[in-house]
């Protein structure tokens, strides 16, 4: 039973350390609470009879290892708090009070350690059968009053915050992470009223109740690391939808990004800084669509008014509102990359509506482009209309649909013949 429970815990605990990796880069609020579950996974890692025995070899009283290990979970917890609460701002010292505080304790825990005879006994059966010596009802008393202290102030803050928490998965989770400190902190409290009341003369067995209480700290340590990763499953879902809108998005943001540099807000080293978790991805997500938007506002006057028709004609069956997009897209950056190379090669300029230059139209042509076979394919179009881009308005979400559509039938065969049979057509 214990086993299975053991496994569970350390299976929740490693997953919650990958999932909030990208944190650390957030605030020193997620980077203590980060800290907490990196030291107690390796905690309860070391606990485990395998890897304990391992470090039989290197140490010579391994099993307090994930004391120690514990002192730091504590004072990381305890840490997390005072940024929650903001308690440093009103106390400047608190931070080096609680530091020293932890390492008191780990130095006490040490000493009583080294001058207990015989080494500290953790298993309960063969720590209660037998006289116990002062020194180590000592170090029990120090290691399990400083862990109880910080799981009991920490659990009447989440249940104070738990009360004013809008109902939810956010109140369910400050619930649960409440009901599990305070399961591990009564096991810290009847291990130490055990200790003390065998160290006055008391003689006990526990045979019964140790199976029990090791299930009710794993059972509480279980409660506490489900309820803290409750309140972030919605925002986790967010972030997966957003990390896959971007992706969708890339193909047709990366063709801006070549054709326009300028447009792109932000460089490629501070986007990857903002995926691994600096900003809201949300807010990367936000300007790849201004970057794309800003793209085509460039290449609109490269699109001639008739574009889209043609493309439906072009199509046939096969015509849907974004593959139509993507066409014209295509035909527009043609015209855009023929202006720019007419411009490079010295050729004549002129100077579009937009201000925008390209090469003077070839012989013969027409000035306005009826057909896109009228306008000279190292223009932009000289015509009267407007023509614009799909606006689909409303929501962020609906215009991020749009484009994704777009961003996908943009690496379609289709857009590519279309440009090229009427970049031909404009040519001959």
């Amino acid at each position: 039973m214990n086993g299975a429970l053991t496994g569970v815990v350390l299976v929740l605990l490693w997953g919650s350390v990958l999932v909030r990796l990208p944190t650390l880069w957030r605030d020193a609020q997620q980077r203590a609470m980060w800290a907490m579950l990196l030291t107690l996974a390796v905690t309860k890692t070391v606990a485990t009879p395998g890897v304990n025995g391992f470090l039989a070899d290197f140490v010579s009283q391994p099993q307090v290892i994930p004391h120690f290990l514990g002192i730091a979970v504590a004072f990381f917890l305890l840490r997390f708090i005072s940024l929650l609460t903001a308690y440093y701002p009103a106390h400047p010292r608190a931070a080096r009070h609680q530091a020293l505080l932890a390492g008191g304790v780990v130095a006490s825990l040490l000493i009583l350690c080294i001058v207990t005879p015989g080494g500290i006994t953790t298993k309960g059966t063969e720590l209660l059968s037998t006289a116990i010596a002062p020194a180590a009802a000592a170090y029990w008393v120090v290691l399990n009053g400083y862990l109880g202290a910080v799981l009991v102030i920490a659990s009447r803050l989440f249940w104070r915050v738990r009360r004013s928490a809008p109902p939810g998965l956010l109140r369910q989770g400050l619930h649960a992470i409440t009901i599990g400190l305070l399961m591990i902190a009564l096991y810290a409290i009847l291990k130490t009223a055990l200790v003390i009341l065998h160290a006055c003369g008391l003689t006990m067995t526990v045979d019964t109740i140790e199976p029990i209480a090791n299930a009710v700290r794993a059972i509480g340590t279980i409660l506490a690391v489900i309820g803290a990763a409750v309140p972030a499953g919605g925002k986790l879902r967010s972030l997966v939808r957003a990390y896959r809108s971007l992706r969708a998005l890339t193909p047709l943001w990366r063709t801006m990004r070549r054709t326009f540099p300028e447009v792109i807000l932000f460089s490629r080293r501070r986007a990857l800084v903002e995926l691994a978790g600096v900003e809201d991805v949300q807010l990367r997500l936000y300007r790849r669509v201004i970057e794309i938007r800003d793209g085509l506002l460039a290449l609109r006057d490269y699109l001639p008014s008739d574009t889209f028709k043609e493309a439906r004609a072009f199509l046939g069956d096969r015509a849907t509102p974004a593959l139509v997009e993507a066409c014209g897209i295509a035909l527009a950056l043609n015209r855009h990359h023929a202006a720019t190379a007419a411009d490079e090669a010295g050729a004549p300029v002129t100077t579009t509506r937009a201000g925008r230059t390209g090469a003077a139209p070839a012989a013969g042509a027409v000035g306005t482009a009826g057909a896109i076979s009228q306008s000279s394919p190292g223009a932009p179009p000289t015509d009267t209309a407007d023509p614009r881009w799909t606006d689909v308005g409303g929501e962020l979400a609906d215009e991020i649909a749009w484009l994704s559509a777009v961003s996908a039938a943009h690496l379609r065969d289709e857009p590519r013949a279309f440009a090229r049979l009427h970049s031909t057509a404009g040519v001959s």
